[in-house]
């Protein structure tokens, strides 16, 4: 890491992918620096970051790898607007997100079992619309005791909750996009509340044990897009979401065989109904090929995915070998 980079004491943004550690790199001489990522490019060597990159006095945006020890300033930081990611575990202190007022993205780590008022500040964020919770290794995880009204965008990784905390999510008035990654949710039966998801646009189901989805078009008024990634378990999508007007995108990856023929009958199913009208029609994209066995433990062991992209990509070789514009338009959706 060439020591020069700090006398560009004009710079605002900087984006290195490294390795090793930046312990010593003196940071604090970008005075002007607004926008800052730092990844290290082999994941089992994690960067080592000084810990006081959030006192930078203009910083409003920091990407950091999940695992660098990042935690919140001392002073209030007004400016700050977005956090990746935020390490906390359960040795450490209850996260006071009063210091950083304004933040409107965040992504948290956690490592160990928090108790379920650990994270009770995040009330405090009044900006707050994007929230990603990631965890480290499974202890039990638990929601928050409560989330800010206005949360666009949430994402759960590794949080292995029952579907009826499904419930405390669904009350989010102005949720559009839900991502729920790597047996974020885990049970056979996902039965939504009869409130459902007033505004959500948007849904991501990936690696799941999901087998029953009773849900219907009233629980998903407004669902434009949904995709379904490794969900070996679910043979059906519900056939009332063919009532769903605004739904004109449905993504499979790796699912078995019924689950694209009902998919494409809640296609067939929606195409006349909306015959002569102007809404778009409902497209069905397969992305490489249908599991039509079991797949072992190891192999899904070896095939979550270990980046944080936020684009809907496989890790085997049928995916890499999928076409090339439907994965285009995936990392467009869910990037």
């Amino acid at each position: 890491m060439p020591r020069e980079i700090t006398d560009l004491v004009h710079l605002r943004y900087l984006a290195l992918s490294t390795i090793g550690s930046l312990y010593k790199f003196q940071f604090f001489k970008l005075k002007n620096l607004v926008t800052l990522i730092v990844t290290s490019w082999m994941e089992k060597c994690p960067l080592q970051l000084p810990c006081d990159i959030l006192d930078l006095p203009q910083l409003r945006h920091l990407h950091v790898d999940k695992r660098c020890s990042q935690y919140l300033p001392c002073l209030v930081k007004k400016d700050l607007q977005t956090l990746y990611w935020l390490k906390v575990a359960s040795s450490d202190e209850n996260p006071n997100f009063g210091m950083v007022p304004n933040i409107r993205e965040l992504g948290i780590f956690i490592e160990g079992q928090l108790a379920p008022s650990y994270l009770g500040s995040l009330v405090y964020l009044h900006q707050l619309e994007k929230l990603k919770f990631e965890v480290g290794r499974v202890e039990g995880f638990y929601l928050p005791t409560g989330f800010r009204p206005n949360l666009k965008k949430l994402t759960l990784r590794y949080t292995y909750l029952p579907w009826k905390e499904m419930d405390t999510i669904s009350k989010l008035p102005r949720l559009e996009v839900l991502k729920l990654k790597d047996f974020a949710f885990c049970g056979p039966t996902w039965e939504p509340s009869k409130q459902g998801f007033r505004k959500l646009k948007a849904l991501l189901i990936s690696y799941s044990n999901l087998e029953h989805w009773n849900a219907s078009s009233n629980h998903f008024p407004v669902l434009e897009r949904l995709v379904l990634r490794y969900c070996w378990e679910l043979k059906q999508i519900p056939t009332n979401f063919a009532k769903i007007g605004t739904l004109n995108l449905i993504v499979l990856e790796c699912c078995y065989s019924s689950l694209v023929t009902s998919a494409m009958h809640i296609s067939s199913a929606k195409s006349k109904t909306l015959k002569g009208k102007t809404d778009c029609p409902l497209r069905v994209r397969k992305v490489g090929t249908k599991v039509e066995l079991p797949i072992t433990k190891s192999y899904v062991e070896e095939s979550v995915e270990s980046s944080e992209q936020e684009s809907v990509e496989s890790s085997n070789e049928e995916m890499l070998k999928a076409d090339n514009s439907v994965m285009t338009y995936l990392k467009k959706l869910f990037g």
